[in-house]
């Protein structure tokens, strides 16, 4: 209950001062397990990714944002949960892995951080990894635009991604990383 009371608050909020353009919310799946996979630019992403998105996502979200009080209450109240960046955290990947094997979509910007240029950075593999030992498709999307009142700000979600489509055998984590990168890279400049 939650999470759609805030998506729809925080999408309103959004409507106001963006004028946002979604491409591709058809090819989202219905129902089971998927990682929908973006680049990063702002702290809004996750708002706009729920947006373009009729299913609830649970985010992967940098411990520290959970330190914040007003955006770290809201955060874990739309499901939201930490992860510390720059290590193993197995705390998130154990949650992660049971989010997905549970037929829920998990949200990973797999930049790690945002993107100050609007360049796409290297992609870490833990979204690779976890499609793998889930056995769950990746669901890329690309956001596109400036975050500044009044502009339009677009997300493109591509069609469902199997990992062997990444990499054909044999499978390599990080080529199949890569793969998913400039598959991502390649959807942000579609929307130029």
């Amino acid at each position: 209950m939650g999470y759609k009371i805030l998506r729809f608050l925080a999408g309103l909020l959004l409507r106001i001062l963006y004028r946002i353009d979604i491409v591709g919310r058809g090819r989202m799946p219905v129902s089971g397990g998927a990682i929908v996979c973006a680049n990063h630019i702002h702290l809004f992403d996750p708002v706009l990714i729920a947006l373009a998105v009729r299913r609830p996502i649970r985010f992967m979200g940098k411990a520290e944002l959970f330190s914040w009080p007003l955006v770290g209450y809201l955060a874990s109240m739309a499901g939201a949960f930490p992860v510390k960046r720059g290590s193993a955290d197995m705390q998130a990947i154990r949650l992660s892995l049971r989010i997905l094997q549970g037929g829920e979509l998990l949200g990973i910007f797999p930049e790690g951080t945002r993107s100050k240029t609007g360049e796409i950075a290297p992609f870490n593999s833990s979204v690779t990894m976890l499609a793998e030992k889930a056995g769950v498709p990746i669901i890329p999307a690309a956001i596109a635009g400036e975050y500044r009142f009044g502009q339009k700000i677009k997300v493109l979600i591509g069609e469902p991604i199997e990992l062997n489509t990444l990499c054909p055998a044999p499978y390599d984590r990080a080529t199949a990383t890569t793969a998913l990168m400039d598959h991502i890279k390649a959807l942000k400049d579609s929307l130029r």
